[in-house]
């Protein structure tokens, strides 16, 4: 049955945290009671992320589209994303790349040839509206590419960071403000450990 966008999100959705594109795309690992989930276990849950998300892709992607995904589509999205997380991780880390991993998104960046087209409407401003002859789940798969090579390469001016609380696994844009933490949840987390470290410092934590 196809998706409506009114559908209620399915069960266990990754939380979005308003990080610029490439960071909400890897950060759709997270955990769950100190597990690990994948924010991209069915075609579900990836059309709600896409949806979710539309407001910050330039590809067009048609309702049509995100109802047609499939579970090829989704072991893509999952392929580049871990590839994804692990480059930003050795980012962060300061640790040498897995050349598979640069391949792997290398190779998805180039799926995709786009260009902009002008359209411009009487009494609004011009915009630029991004056309491709690509499937629109490929497209989007290039253009995220196209993101974390420029959140890579500095060109973006994003400064990822992991989130230093006990048991987060997030990145988060450290250029927006010089924080330790991806949420205020977090912050009290990591607050609440330092205080019981102080308080009981012979015990494990």
């Amino acid at each position: 049955m196809p998706l409506s966008a009114q559908t209620p999100p399915p069960v266990g959705v990754p939380p979005l945290n308003g990080e610029p594109l490439p960071l909400e795309f890897v950060n759709t690992v997270f955990p769950v009671k100190g597990v690990l989930m994948d924010g991209f276990r069915t075609t579900e849950h990836l059309a709600w992320w896409l949806r979710s998300c539309r407001g910050s892709l330039a590809t067009h992607l048609p309702e049509s589209a995100v109802d047609a995904l499939g579970v090829a589509d989704v072991q893509c999205f999952v392929m580049l994303r871990d590839a994804s997380r692990r480059l930003v991780d050795a980012l962060v880390n300061c640790r040498e790349a897995d050349p598979w991993d640069v391949a792997h998104l290398n190779r998805a960046a180039t799926m995709d040839r786009a260009w902009p087209l002008l359209c411009w409407n009487a009494g609004e401003r011009p915009v630029a509206v991004h056309v491709s002859t690509a499937v629109p789940s490929i497209a989007v798969q290039s253009e995220i590419a196209h993101a974390v090579v420029r959140l890579l390469t500095g060109a973006s001016g994003v400064e990822p960071k992991a989130c230093v609380a006990p048991g987060c696994v997030f990145y988060f844009d450290q250029a927006r403000s010089r924080r330790e933490w991806c949420s205020t949840g977090c912050g009290n987390r990591a607050r609440a450990a330092r205080h019981y470290a102080r308080r009981h410092p012979h015990r494990d934590c």
